[in-house]
């Protein structure tokens, strides 16, 4: 369901892109306006048509960073967007601020689709800030290839992909999966599964207590954090091409019946499900809270 509102919100892209290519006046070419423009932008969408239903978001940004953030207080979902438009000349950042939209739609599922968009081609210095705001969270799936993405208080099945940014998940109930090809990912009070991976950045995730579901941790450039709860249970491998592997076990819960240089298992407690963490040239740290 969520694959296919990523699909409407890339055609709506083109759509939208080539609209508006042809009503702006093709200008010369000349030095990058010192100038820029910020307007604000924002929409209220309508309560779901069940009551205190958890929302669905599917979000996507070129350049502009994602926060979501729930207030049990609110009535209704709402979506607040920070736009800096850049342009060739002021005239042109002039037209180009009339002309920016902030999509943010109730579809037919009740899915919230949310999507900033700056007219024709992108500018090196357009940049949008989006804040959603919903009473409730459900399954949620947001992308940017510029900016970072946050997630408070959320819940359900939560994507996060950023090409470059940083990613941050604070209090979310459900499982998690996040990637970031340029930045760091912080997961903290993990309370189910967890998929974080990143090629430039480094891991740090926090698990909460009583959550021994299994986690898949892996980054090519930095390092990862893990630290488990008390009541974890379970068994690790860790694995590195060239950094360290570090354990710290102040309760005495942990067992290694494997250990070398570069790998490392590691059994907790009743040790049931099996996770992983694997990094290229980045240590590996493993924490195991105690009582």
């Amino acid at each position: 369901m969520i694959t296919r509102h990523i699909r409407i919100i890339s055609a709506l892209t083109c759509t939208v892109a080539c609209t508006l290519a042809c009503t702006l006046i093709s200008a010369p070419a000349s030095a990058q306006s010192t100038s820029t423009a910020s307007v604000d932008r924002s929409v209220d969408i309508p309560a779901a048509k069940e009551k205190g239903a958890a929302e669905r978001i599917v979000g996507e940004a070129v350049n502009g960073s994602f926060e979501i953030v729930v207030d049990a207080t609110a009535d209704a979902p709402r979506i607040e967007a920070q736009f800096t438009i850049d342009g060739t000349d002021e005239k042109d950042v002039k037209r180009r601020t009339e002309l920016i939209k902030l999509f943010a739609e109730r579809a037919a599922d009740q899915t919230i689709v949310v999507q900033p968009i700056f007219p024709g081609k992108s500018m090196p210095r357009d940049r949008v800030k989006v804040r959603i705001m919903v009473p409730k969270c459900g399954d949620t799936s947001v992308r940017s290839a510029n900016g970072t993405l946050s997630a408070t208080g959320t819940a359900g099945k939560l994507k996060l992909i950023a090409k470059n940014g940083a990613i941050r998940i604070e209090n979310h109930t459900g499982s998690v999966d996040a990637y970031s090809m340029n930045g760091a990912i912080d997961i903290i009070g993990a309370t189910a599964e967890v998929r974080a991976s990143a090629t430039n950045g480094q891991v740090t995730v926090t698990m909460a207590d009583n959550n021994d579901l299994p986690f898949d941790l892996e980054t090519r450039n930095g390092a990862v954090h893990m630290e488990v709860g008390v009541g974890f249970d379970g068994i690790v491998k860790m694995h590195t091409t060239s950094g360290d592997l570090d354990l710290s076990d102040s309760g005495k819960r942990a067992r290694t019946p494997q250990s070398s240089e570069h790998a490392k298992t590691v059994e907790i407690g009743a040790a049931g499900g099996t996770s992983e963490i694997r990094t290229t040239t980045g240590s590996i740290n493993l924490t195991i809270r105690a009582k």
